[in-house]
């Protein structure tokens, strides 16, 4: 089954081109031809099968038949992270998006390694995930935003916890989760906060600190650890 990301609006009978990398895979790495069936998505008008009408060189252009999959309701878990290295991120990314975050958002904390992040890439990254893993939509990718700023405008109707390596905060697992309010679950850079970023992070009204696990983890086996146990613990 061969699943693509589109921009376009999906309606029955309508005509939609794919985009010159999406015709490579279609004809040349899967081998559809006229009259083949694939199916497409765009985040809001669910999931619809569609039929092959035309091949060109780079061109590929498909007929929508029918609807398979009603649009779901977005996720509101967003998952927060310093930037990691390209491939650790590239796993993180993919992984987040099969386990259903609503959003990635890179934080520059005062220990980050990483001083850029390359958002296109990470779009492309989650769309790849979200074709291959059957969701309806794709996680929206937030700028790098440093700490201070996050916490300036972090959103009042919704909880943000926090990845506290120093295990003096409670664990993940007593935490009750409300199933329509937004979270988000934050994971710092390797070697943890400094001092002054978890004293501003314990100050905000909003934050929360949790444990993990008595080990310490690697960064993106504690962002996959607690947004896993964020989607199980709805209450």
């Amino acid at each position: 089954m061969i699943r693509l990301y589109v921009d376009a609006s999906l309606s029955e009978n309508q005509q939609v081109g794919l985009n010159e990398n999406q015709s490579h895979y279609v004809q040349k790495v899967m081998r559809l031809k006229y009259d083949d069936i694939i199916f497409l998505f765009n985040g809001k008008d669910g999931e619809w099968q569609a039929r092959i009408t035309h091949t060109g060189k780079k061109t590929t252009e498909v007929s929508l038949v029918s609807q398979q999959r009603l649009q779901s309701d977005k996720g509101n878990l967003c998952l927060l992270f310093s930037p990691l290295k390209p491939k650790r991120q590239e796993f993180l990314v993919e992984k987040a998006t099969e386990l259903g975050v609503s959003c990635l958002w890179p934080i520059r904390c005062e220990r980050t390694s990483i001083p850029k992040v390359n958002l296109e890439k990470m779009r492309a990254q989650a769309v790849e995930a979200a074709e291959q893993c059957g969701r309806l939509d794709v996680p929206e990718i937030k700028d790098l935003t440093p700490l201070a700023h996050l916490l300036n405008n972090w959103a009042q109707e919704g909880m943000l916890l926090f990845g506290d390596e120093t295990m003096t905060s409670p664990s993940l697992a007593t935490i009750t989760r409300e199933p329509d309010q937004f979270y988000g679950f934050f994971v710092g850079p390797e070697g943890g906060f400094t001092l002054s970023e978890r004293t501003l992070l314990k100050s905000h009204s909003r934050t929360c600190g949790v444990t993990l696990n008595p080990h310490i983890l690697r960064a993106e086996t504690a962002a996959l650890v607690g947004i896993s146990c964020l989607q199980l613990i709805k209450i």
